[in-house]
Order: C-alpha cells, then structure tokens, then sequence
C-alpha cells in the first residue's frame, strides 16, 4: 500500500492552483521543493579555497519571495586572526544586507 501526500495549494494569487500547474517556471522541482514551498535550482559563486555563496530564490506558500543565502568563508589563521577577519565579515554583511533591502528610487 502506498500513500501519496500532495501540498495543498495555498489561497496566494501567485501559487498556482491546478495540478497541471503546480510549480512556477523557475521551480527547480523534485527534492528541491516542498513543505509548502518551491525552490529555484540553487545558483553558487565559488572564490576556490576561501570561499561559497549560494543563493536559492524561494516562493513561500503565503505567495512571498525571498532569497535564501547561505555562504561558507575560510577564516584567518589563528585564533586572534580570525576572530578579527569574523568581526569584518559581520560588519561587511551588515552593510551588504542595508543595501540590498533599502528601497530602491526611482528615476523619472
């Protein structure tokens, strides 16, 4: 006996509501989606042997986007060292983040 378990489609406009239609274009599909949310195929930057970034564009089941970013950086040699190098990239992020979530003008 096999049980099938679907995801209930959610009330969002932006959520597709037919079977035939249940991922948006850009939905990676398979593993990569479910628990009442799609995923895009995952887009990695890689620095070889300092670092990752890998940012996924996510479509929630409430009908919101967002960008999932995880990201992987070797740190300094040394205990003194890299708690420095990690007070920089927090600091970095920080700024990156205000930047990126500041509303943008527009230009007539």
């Amino acid at each position: 006996m096999s049980i099938r378990i679907r995801p209930r489609p959610a009330t969002s406009p932006t959520w597709p509501t037919t079977d035939d239609h249940l991922h948006p274009d850009w939905c990676a599909r398979g593993h990569l989606c479910g628990m009442g949310e799609h995923r895009a195929q995952p887009v990695t930057l890689r620095v070889p042997g300092r670092g990752v970034v890998v940012l996924t564009r996510v479509l929630a089941a409430d009908g919101s986007q967002h960008a999932e970013i995880r990201t992987r950086i070797s740190l300094a040699a040394g205990d003194t060292n890299a708690r420095a190098h990690l007070m920089r990239i927090v600091t970095e992020f920080d700024a990156a983040l205000r930047r990126m979530v500041r509303p943008q003008r527009r230009t007539p």
